[in-house]
């Protein structure tokens, strides 16, 4: 006998109903948010974790995790990863886009007599030229 839930039954509005479907049919979208619309939507339709883990192939777990996450956040951002504190980054978002106009552009146009940048010369003329 399935086991029975504790948790809240989902609850949306029409809007919301036709985002999770339109997000559970999209092929535009990440893989990962298309398999928690669905999640959402197939317990919305009445079946349980266990049967929602083996239908899509996920972890009970985590069929537990983003229908709490929904509950918990809401629709839009239920669906959506957690941001992660990461390392900050060494470099502005200024000299990044130097360095990328920079790979973009031939070397011949800077007077080298290379067709295209090796990592080895683009990493020099950085060095060289942009450092301060």
């Amino acid at each position: 006998m399935p086991r029975i839930s504790h948790r809240p039954k989902l609850s949306f509005t029409q809007e919301e109903l036709d985002y999770l479907i339109k997000l559970s049919r999209s092929r535009n979208q990440a893989a990962s948010i298309v398999k928690r619309s669905k999640i959402v939507l197939l317990s919305y339709q009445g079946k349980n974790d266990i049967e929602l883990s083996r239908e899509l192939k996920v972890d009970y777990k985590t069929v537990r995790l983003w229908l709490q996450r929904v509950l918990d956040f809401g629709v839009k951002e239920g669906l959506i990863d957690k941001s992660r504190s990461g390392k900050p980054r060494d470099i502005s978002a200024e000299s990044r886009a130097r360095v990328i106009s920079l790979a973009c552009m031939k070397p011949k146009d800077l007077g080298y007599p290379h067709e295209i940048w090796t990592q080895r010369l683009l990493a020099e003329h950085i060095r060289e030229n942009c450092i301060k």
